[in-house]
């Protein structure tokens, strides 16, 4: 059976499952974390691989994966010991603007809020779990796609700090 080439497919873990073409870049996990670098841009042109290559990583990093290493055996960030133990431990917020396709100010923004409402749903175990206490939950729950320039701007900070609690991690030098 000849393996088939997934056209547009930006999951790395659909990508796997389905025996799909696939170019190891994991290579790029091992360089970024070994660089330690505070911020990291990355330009390039459309349809060029940068969400495919990222969701690589979150997919890597990210709880949600953890007992997901036959993703990751046979490509290149599988040959370190040090990485192998690392996989599946790290918290990851991942927002792709890829579907953020307006022509101008006031939609894109309503549609960011809204990708960032979708992104608090998926960590609404917080609350459900009485992790955050009620002022906590009432700040959780009032990220909406209507929310205010203010909430809007600390949105991500916020969520950040409740899952870096949460996991008990704070600190992700190699």
């Amino acid at each position: 059976m000849s393996t088939r080439i997934a056209l547009g497919e930006q999951s790395f873990s659909a990508i796997r499952d389905k025996k799909c073409f696939y170019i190891d870049k994991t290579y790029f996990i091992k360089d970024w974390w070994n660089s330690n670098a505070k911020v990291t841009l990355i330009t390039r042109p459309r349809r060029f691989g940068k969400t495919l290559t990222l969701d690589t990583v979150k997919t890597f990093f990210s709880p949600e994966f953890q007992n997901r290493s036959d993703l990751f055996r046979g490509l290149s960030i599988w040959r370190s010991k040090k990485f192998r133990e690392i996989q599946g431990t790290i918290p990851v917020i991942f927002i792709s603007f890829s579907a953020v396709k307006s022509v101008n100010f006031v939609n894109a923004r309503e549609s960011i809020c809204t990708l960032i409402t979708l992104l608090y749903e998926k960590y609404n175990f917080l609350v459900s779990e009485n992790f955050l206490n009620e002022q906590q939950k009432k700040q959780f729950l009032s990220i909406q796609p209507d929310m205010s320039d203010t909430k809007f701007a600390f949105s991500l900070m916020i969520l950040s700090g409740y899952i870096e609690r949460y996991y008990g991690k704070t600190n992700y030098s190699s």
